[in-house]
């Protein structure tokens, strides 16, 4: 199963097994891996309720399904 996810721009956690918030994932150059950041609300400076880093994409697909997400994207990429 291939779950689309996007990176560097925001999407509201809809449903899902126990976080709310937004959800920004990136790309870590310097470890060659990914970051996954669930923040309270679509602004950076907000609470940081999940911050995890995967190895791969594959990685970041498997938890998002794993969590039952349904993440609605924003249309513009939201740089941080």
């Amino acid at each position: 199963m291939s779950l689309n996810v996007l990176l560097n721009c925001f999407g509201e956690i809809v449903e899902g097994n126990y976080y709310r918030g937004y959800c920004h994932i990136s790309e870590d150059t310097e470890e060659d891996g990914f970051f996954v950041m669930v923040y309270r609300s679509d602004d950076p400076a907000s609470e940081v309720l999940l911050s995890e880093w995967f190895p791969s994409i594959q990685a970041v697909n498997h938890f998002v399904r794993d969590q039952g997400w349904v993440i609605y994207w924003q249309d513009q990429e939201t740089e941080l």
